[in-house]
């Protein structure tokens, strides 16, 4: 079988959250497929450990420490991915999370709650978008990949502003894939399922209870790994997807 259409080799991709979790995995994917990999991450030596590990697999890394709610810093993460590879070909926007204090019923929760979820899941995909565009666009080829969730599709009780700001990606997504067609930059969106990563994934370990009960709400009967995103990061990054754009792909393992 030729599997040229997946190879990334040459290209450039900036990963926003790549220091460690879903991210991690997302850079490390891609690397594997051949690409360039600028981990963009709040935490810089989370950000240089994942750089040093891409760059031990044979391939160029860069850390760079960004603040995606920040337009500045993002414009500066883009401007430097272009000084030093020369382009972006691929964006990933994966960084997103959520706080202590959204758990609490919504007549209680603060503005700044919801506003600082809000912005981490929802706005700063659209100033990394925004900004990474305008390089693609100057050349007429990109790709974005928006990292959403299964809870964009599925009322929770203690993540509101989380559910919501995912939905929105949903929208945004399909948006911008309607608006940067004609630059032939592809949109796309994944909705992971349960990934235990950083403090849900300590929260489930600390409840086996918990743990058990996620996985039997999944049809696979296990619960999702940061490579499992990352091998379809690179699925829609190579060009075996370049007909699919404003699609949001669940790579949940059959969570209900």
């Amino acid at each position: 079988m030729n599997l040229v259409k997946f190879d990334l080799t040459g290209r450039t991709a900036i990963v926003t959250g790549g220091g460690s979790g879903i991210g991690k995995g997302i850079c490390l994917s891609l690397a594997q497929a051949g690409a360039n990999i600028v981990v963009a991450n709040r935490n810089a030596d989370t950000a240089e450990r994942t750089a040093r590990e891409v760059q031990a697999m044979g391939n160029k890394s860069l850390a760079i420490p960004t603040d995606v709610c920040i337009r500045k810093q993002v414009e500066h993460m883009v401007s430097r991915t272009v000084e030093i590879f020369g382009t972006v070909d691929i964006l990933v926007n994966n960084a997103g999370g959520t706080t202590p204090a959204m758990d609490v019923p919504a007549l209680e929760m603060s503005e700044d709650t919801w506003d600082s979820v809000v912005d981490l899941n929802l706005k700063s995909v659209f100033l990394c978008s925004q900004a990474a565009a305008k390089i693609m666009s100057q050349k007429k080829k990109g790709n974005i990949i928006n990292i959403s969730s299964w809870l964009a599709f599925a009322p929770s009780l203690g993540c509101l502003p989380y559910g919501t700001s995912k939905a929105g990606v949903t929208n945004l997504t399909q948006t911008l894939a309607r608006m940067l067609g004609p630059y032939s930059i592809r949109v796309n969106a994944i909705a992971p399922g349960v990934i235990p990563t950083g403090r849900f994934g300590e929260g489930l370990s600390a409840a086996s209870e918990g743990l058990e009960l996620k996985r039997k709400q999944v049809a696979l009967g296990r619960l999702g790994t940061p490579e499992d995103i990352g091998w379809a990061v690179v699925f829609l990054a190579s060009d075996a997807a370049a007909y699919i754009t404003g699609q949001v792909i669940s790579v949940d393992g059959g969570i209900r």
